[in-house]
């Protein structure tokens, strides 16, 4: 598996790449270097058997029968010295002098040029020489082979080729290397940035990149990448200031107007001025409620909420003790798997799984709820089930916006918070809130990854 892996990373494929590129570059310089000069040997050679063909022509012409076969003969004395070859045949096809015998079988006409394999004796041993060879018309029927030996001249290529093929096998041996070597520092380039980028979306805004020294591109990339986390650093510390400052003032205010209209309630001696004191502390619990909401998600959102490893089964025991007497009797069921323990922030874990029963308990109307927590392979898998009227599929991508509520909600409380809470949570923790049909009623599941060992220690 690791060797697909491999197989697979941009590593590989750059060095196939870099490696594939040297050596189509090295097969072309040498493959035109192999030809040019192949293409110039035998171009050479034929020219020399030619103008000797043309020579022995016009010595033919100016000398008399047995003149020319006596200069055959000395010419053919010893074709392994001078590598020639020549046959010489008279009008009626017969053999005149040379030292190969091969004219009857070629069928070449005159002024055509032919290759052959001929038998050398060497002392105890055997040896086939190729040949190359031009038939000559002589005049008066008689006819003439002149040849040289190609035997060398076809070595010469097969060692070319062979040479052609180790350069080509060690062009891509070291462009393998030394594309390995390219990709393997941008991959650690690349892994160091996304590792970073990792620690950041957990929360450690301080995390910076170590440079190189090197004033390359990638110090230049890592730079850059430093300044822009700085920035994010200081963007993200006003804002969270910001916050914190806004969310206090408005505690402030909101506990001040709590406390004058509970004031204003206990002066009260009309029904109506009551009732209205009433309806103000309604309202300023509903708005205190919202901006805890707000707070909480923002918190979730960006990332920067501290994670520890935390006993998710003795968070949902004591959310399913604390959510017992508040629903009727019997309508609660648990089923709590022990140990099981993941790494994240345990108030806002607490806080998603109160939602999802506060949904459960106050959408589901005296329904049966269920809840279930249990291992799923390398998950933690955490369900919240109610019997009653569910949310249209249509409509569960919409409910875990913020302040949208769902037809036939308006009249029971709430700020439209909830689900969408319970979706920045699972974000937080790596994890994805699924609604479901429970047939009939809502099915909430969140599955989030286990700590190392699956349990709390």
């Amino acid at each position: 598996m690791a060797l697909v892996g491999f197989a697979r990373s941009s590593i590989a494929r750059l060095a196939v790449l870099h490696a594939g590129l040297l050596a189509v570059s090295m097969m072309a310089v040498l493959g035109g270097v192999y030809l040019g000069t192949s293409r110039l040997i035998a171009e050479e050679g034929d020219q020399l058997i030619a103008l000797e063909a043309q020579g022995l022509s016009e010595d033919f012409r100016e000398r008399d029968l047995d003149a020319f076969v006596t200069t055959v003969v000395d010419r053919a004395e010893d074709p392994w010295v001078r590598g020639g070859v020549y046959e010489l045949r008279g009008p009626r096809g017969d053999f005149l002098a040379g030292n190969v015998v091969v004219l009857p079988e070629l069928a070449v006409q005159p002024g055509g040029w032919a290759e052959f394999d001929v038998a050398v004796t060497r002392g105890d041993a055997n040896a086939s020489r190729r040949i190359r060879a031009k038939v000559a018309e002589l005049g008066g029927g008689y006819r003439l082979l002149v040849g040289h030996d190609v035997q060398d001249r076809r070595t010469f290529r097969a060692v070319m080729l062979r040479s052609l093929a180790w350069a080509v096998l060690v062009t891509l041996l070291f462009g393998a290397l030394g594309g390995w070597w390219l990709g393997r520092r941008l991959s650690r380039a690349a892994q160091a940035i996304s590792a970073s980028a990792g620690r950041i979306a957990a929360g450690n805004l301080g995390e910076r990149l170590a440079l190189t020294g090197s004033g390359d591109e990638v110090d230049a990339l890592v730079s850059r990448f430093n300044e822009l986390l700085g920035r994010v650093e200081q963007l993200t510390t006003t804002m969270r200031a910001v916050l914190d400052s806004t969310a206090h003032d408005l505690r402030g205010h909101l506990n001040r107007i709590r406390g004058a209209a509970q004031d204003a309630r206990q002066t009260a001696r009309e029904p109506a001025a009551a009732a209205a004191a009433d309806a103000v502390l309604a309202e300023i619990d509903r708005l205190s409620e919202t901006l805890q909401g707000l707070l909480r998600i923002a918190l979730a959102e960006s990332g920067t909420a501290p994670l520890d490893e935390v006993d998710l089964s003795a968070v949902a025991a004591d959310l399913a003790e604390f959510y017992q007497p508040v629903a009727a009797p019997g309508q609660l069921s648990v089923a709590i798997d022990p140990g099981l323990s993941v790494r994240g922030h345990r108030q806002l874990l607490a806080q998603a799984l109160s939602n999802l029963l506060d949904n459960a308990l106050k959408y589901g109307r005296g329904t049966p709820v269920a809840l279930r927590l249990t291992r799923a392979g390398a998950n933690a898998r955490l369900e919240v089930e109610d019997r009653g009227p569910g949310i249209p599929a249509e409509h569960r991508e919409l409910a875990t916006q913020r302040f949208r509520r769902l037809p036939g909600s308006s009249g029971l409380p709430g700020s439209g918070l909830g689900l969408s809470l319970v979706a920045a949570v699972a974000r937080l923790h790596h994890a994805e809130l699924l609604l479901g049909d429970a047939g009939p009623g809502l099915r909430a599941v969140l599955e989030l990854p286990l700590a190392i060992g699956g349990s709390a220690h």
